[in-house]
């Protein structure tokens, strides 16, 4: 038996005070990052609104490219949206991936081929159903009459 696959599963189970300060520490470079991609979002955010304000003003108001800043603004606006669904798509993946670890193997089991194919092999029609299937049996002569 191998063993220790479950003294792994069991110390991830039951944390050690490393165990535990390092899955502390993992929480809060989270967190960080979180406040950091926010704060980057705001700033991008900014940013294209400023783009889209510039164009307004420099094409579309004056009338130089009336057609052509409508279609740059929506460009942004729909290359953003998409980004933005993407992302979340992501997000969403990670934390299904997260509540359901039985949908992904744990790390270090293997799982078996299931996609391969079975081998080619020549197909050989049998010529009868019953062929070679039963041998001929003799058959038991008994008496029909009884004696009495």
């Amino acid at each position: 038996m191998n063993l220790e696959q479950t003294a792994t599963s069991l110390l991830e189970q039951f944390p050690t005070a490393d165990r535990a300060n390092l899955q502390k520490q993992e929480r809060m470079l989270e967190s960080f990052g979180r406040i950091a991609f926010g704060g980057f979002g705001v700033v991008i955010a900014t940013a294209v609104l400023a783009i889209i304000y510039l164009i307004i003003t420099k094409l579309v108001l004056t009338g130089a490219n009336f057609w052509g800043g409508i279609l740059l603004v929506a460009f942004i606006l729909f290359a953003g949206l998409t980004l933005a669904y993407v992302m979340l798509n992501e997000t969403l993946q990670e934390k299904r991936a997260k509540l359901n670890p039985q949908a992904s193997p744990a790390p270090g089991l293997e799982t078996p081929a299931t996609g391969r194919l079975l081998p080619e092999v020549e197909f050989e029609p049998a010529a009868s159903v019953v062929e070679n299937t039963t041998e001929l049996l003799t058959p038991n002569r008994r008496s029909t009459t009884r004696e009495l």
